[in-house]
C-alpha cells in the first residue's frame, strides 16, 4: 500500500513537472515568435556581404538565436554560408520578412523558418522535413452538413372544406380523408455524403492548398495526415502545422531592436514592437492563464419594480 501511495505521488509529481516545463517552453517559443514578427528595421542595406554575416548581425539585432543549416562542403543540401546577400529596403521591415527575403539568396531550393523553443531554425525544406511532431485537430464541426427539410407535406384545402361540410351536415364519425398530401416522394431528398467522405474531401482541400509540393500523399517528405474519428491526425514538420493550424499562443510583445540594418556596423537605436497578428490561432491556450487582479463591482438589480445598486449597503 504505501509503495503504491509513493507510486501515486511520483507520478503527480512528475506530471507537474511536464505541465510546468509545457508552459515554459510555450512561452519561451512565445518569445522567440515576438522578437521574430516584432523586430523591426527601419531601413535595410546590405551590399555584398556573406549569408553568414547577415545572419549574425540579425541574430545580434533582435537578441535572438537564428539557427542556419549550412552547407559547408559546398554540395549537397543546406546554405552557402558565403553566399553573396544585395538587398536595399527603405521601408521599416520586420525581421521575419527580410530572414525570407535573404534566404532566397542564399541558395536555390526552396527555404522556410520553423520555431523552437527559445530560437528559430532557418533552412531549405528538404532539411526541415526532417524534424516532425504529430498534432490533433478536431474538424468534426467542419463535417456536420445539416439536414434540409424542404420536402415537407402539402395542406390539402379541399379535403378540409369537405371534411368541415360534412360535419356541418350532421355527418357522424368524422372524416377518414387525409388533410395533407405526400405526393413529392423523395424528389427533393438531398443527397449526405458520409463522414469518411466529407474528411477525405476536406483532407484534399489542405494538400491543395497548403504546400502541395511537400505532403506524403502527393509524393512529398514534408509531413502526413490522415483522419480518425472526428480528427485530422498530421505528422509534419513545424512549417506545415502552422499554415494549418497556426500557433497554440500568440506572439510575446518583446522589445525588439530597431536599427539601420548594415551587416558591416552593430545594431544601435531604441526599442520598438509592432503588433503583429501573422501566424497566431484565433483560440488562446486558457491552461497558462493566470488571475492578474481582483476587484469588487457594483451590479443594479430591479426589486419590487425598482433598481437597487448591489454595492448601496444602505439600500
Amino acid at each position: 500500500m504505501r509503495r503504491f501511495i509513493m507510486t501515486l505521488a511520483a507520478t503527480a509529481v512528475l506530471g507537474g513537472a511536464a505541465a510546468v516545463a509545457s508552459a515554459q517552453d510555450m512561452q519561451a517559443r512565445s518569445e522567440a515568435l515576438g522578437k521574430l514578427l516584432n523586430t523591426e528595421l527601419p531601413t535595410v542595406d546590405f551590399s555584398g556581404h556573406e549569408f553568414r554575416t547577415v545572419v549574425g548581425f540579425l541574430s545580434e539585432l533582435a537578441n535572438l538565436d537564428i539557427l542556419a543549416k549550412w552547407n559547408e562542403e559546398g554540395f549537397g543540401e543546406g546554405f552557402d554560408p558565403n553566399a553573396k546577400i544585395t538587398l536595399q529596403l527603405k521601408n521599416p521591415t520586420s525581421l521575419l520578412t527580410i530572414l525570407e527575403l535573404v534566404m532566397k539568396q542564399a541558395t536555390d531550393e526552396e527555404t522556410t523558418w520553423v520555431l523552437g523553443d527559445g530560437y528559430v531554425e532557418i533552412g531549405t525544406k528538404s532539411i526541415l522535413n526532417k524534424n516532425k511532431y504529430v498534432r490533433i485537430y478536431p474538424v468534426r464541426e467542419l463535417l456536420f452538413v445539416p439536414p434540409r427539410f424542404d420536402n415537407a407535406p402539402q395542406l390539402d384545402l379541399n379535403q378540409v372544406l369537405r371534411s368541415s361540410s360534412q360535419s356541418g351536415q350532421g355527418g357522424g364519425g368524422g372524416s377518414s380523408g387525409q388533410f395533407f398530401r405526400d405526393d413529392q416522394g423523395d424528389e427533393n431528398s438531398v443527397a449526405r455524403g458520409n463522414e469518411t467522405d466529407q474528411a477525405n474531401e476536406l483532407i484534399d482541400i489542405i494538400t491543395s492548398i497548403v504546400e502541395p509540393t511537400q505532403w506524403e500523399s502527393l509524393g512529398g517528405d514534408g509531413g502526413s495526415i490522415r483522419y480518425f474519428r472526428g480528427n485530422l491526425i498530421i505528422n509534419a514538420s513545424d512549417y506545415l502545422h502552422r499554415q494549418v493550424g497556426g500557433y497554440p499562443f500568440a506572439p510575446a510583445r518583446t522589445n525588439g531592436a530597431r536599427s539601420s540594418a548594415n551587416a558591416g556596423g552593430r545594431a544601435m537605436g531604441l526599442a520598438h514592437a509592432i503588433p503583429s497578428p501573422r501566424y497566431v490561432t484565433l483560440t488562446g491556450d486558457w491552461g497558462v492563464a493566470k488571475i492578474v487582479d481582483i476587484e469588487e463591482s457594483s451590479i443594479p438589480v430591479l426589486v419590487g419594480g425598482r433598481v437597487i445598486d448591489s454595492g448601496d449597503p444602505g439600500r
